[in-house]
């Protein structure tokens, strides 16, 4: 019980005494004021745990001390317990009105009023250590926004060079002699990657806020895969990995922001590369069914653990595939896939795949197809690892 304080308020010396004698062999640090000015006094000197109030003084009452008090930010977590003579109910409530937190009514009951003093210190202890914990909360809050703050700028900072250096590669890339540069090749794919990394996350945090709406028009998902193939398929020469794309002969539209979708599926390809090792297979799918439009994309890798599948979609998430010697994929590649196929109506999962290895699915509402349309598009597609898509 030792230091914690308890201030005794009342202009009758007897009364102060009296309590006194009841605390001071408990243990508990005893203050006492014989007016409401000089309780204030010591209150915002002392800060005490609790305080015991008499209700009728000459000057400031003990109802006008309670209120000031309960509205000062520096000494509204002191417990008070108001100590009336009074016994009707309207002052009763009137006083707990006012912001005290207990009373008791004189001549005090020795046994009840302890038990009610060591109530009242239990209370003054808890919203002490609630305080403090929201506080250190709030700085913590700060010092997160603080760091989310300079995080967003570098990535911006960023999103600018790398542009360049990708755009660059890119016309290499396209120049006759290029596929000999391995070293270049290379380059254009870690940087095209880096680039991807940074407009997950920014687009990620839009998500979040709900600063990002996609931009729906109609668009062929079929031409949509193809180019994500293509896109990846110096990644998979580079790792030995053989692409393979299967589209259906059906009318295969939908409403979507064809820049977000074409990242979805960059990245499922490039996640599927990562857990893929020289003369393994990734495919791509995309087919009707009855609920809609569904793409697939499929490897040949260790899979994902079922307790796993979920939490793979999570910020920053780490798969554990304790001694499997494959590169894992980080970041928020697969956050950013579930955030922006949820913006388009659609859903994403993972399953085993039936050969071994993961296959995720998407599952994407499907446009009612016009009266005349052409499939120009061959039933079956085979990229080799040696030969790049057309």
């Amino acid at each position: 019980m030792n230091s914690v304080q308890i201030l005794i308020v009342d202009d009758d010396h007897r009364g102060r005494k009296l309590l006194a004698s009841y605390l001071k062999p408990r243990g508990y640090d005893v203050l006492m004021a014989s007016s409401g000015e000089e309780a204030l006094e010591i209150a915002a000197e002392s800060m005490p745990a609790v305080m015991l109030l008499d209700v009728m003084m000459p000057g400031m009452t003990g109802l006008e001390v309670c209120r000031i008090i309960k509205e000062n930010p520096d000494t509204r977590l002191t417990q008070i317990m108001m100590v009336t003579a009074l016994g009707g109910e309207d002052d009763l409530v009137e006083g707990l009105d006012t912001g005290a937190d207990d009373y008791i009514a004189k001549p005090v009951p020795k046994a009840e009023f302890l038990a009610k003093v060591r109530a009242l210190v239990r209370a003054r202890t808890l919203m002490a250590d609630l305080s403090q914990a929201r506080e250190e909360l709030e700085n913590r809050n700060r010092e997160l926004e603080l760091k989310k703050t300079l995080a967003q700028t570098l990535v911006h900072d960023l999103k600018s060079p790398l542009t360049t250096v990708v755009g660059n590669l890119d016309l290499m890339r396209r120049k006759e002699g290029f596929q000999e540069h391995i070293a270049l090749r290379r380059a254009w794919n870690g940087a095209s990657r880096m680039s991807q990394m940074i407009m997950d996350l920014l687009d990620v945090e839009c998500l979040e806020d709900g600063g990002l709406t996609p931009v729906l028009k109609e668009n062929d998902i079929k031409t949509m895969l193809l180019e994500a193939v293509e896109a990846n398929q110096a990644m998979s020469d580079q790792q030995g990995v053989r692409l393979r794309a299967d589209l259906c002969d059906d009318h295969c539209s939908v409403e979507a922001d064809k820049a977000l979708m074409r990242r979805v599926l960059d990245n499922l390809i490039s996640n599927a590369l990562a857990y893929s090792t020289d003369g393994m297979e990734v495919s791509v799918a995309v087919a009707q069914c009855p609920e809609g439009i569904k793409l697939t994309v499929t490897d040949q890798g260790p899979g994902v653990p079922a307790e796993q599948r979920q939490a793979i979609f999570e910020k920053y998430s780490r798969l554990d595939q304790s001694g499997v010697a494959v590169r894992k994929n980080r970041g928020l590649g697969l956050t950013f896939c579930q955030m922006a196929v949820e913006a388009h109506g659609g859903t994403i999962w993972v399953e085993d795949a039936p050969t071994g290895g993961a296959i995720f699915q998407i599952l994407l509402p499907e446009l009612e197809a016009p009266e005349l349309m052409s499939a120009e598009e061959d039933n079956f597609v085979l990229f080799p690892r040696s030969v790049a898509v057309a």
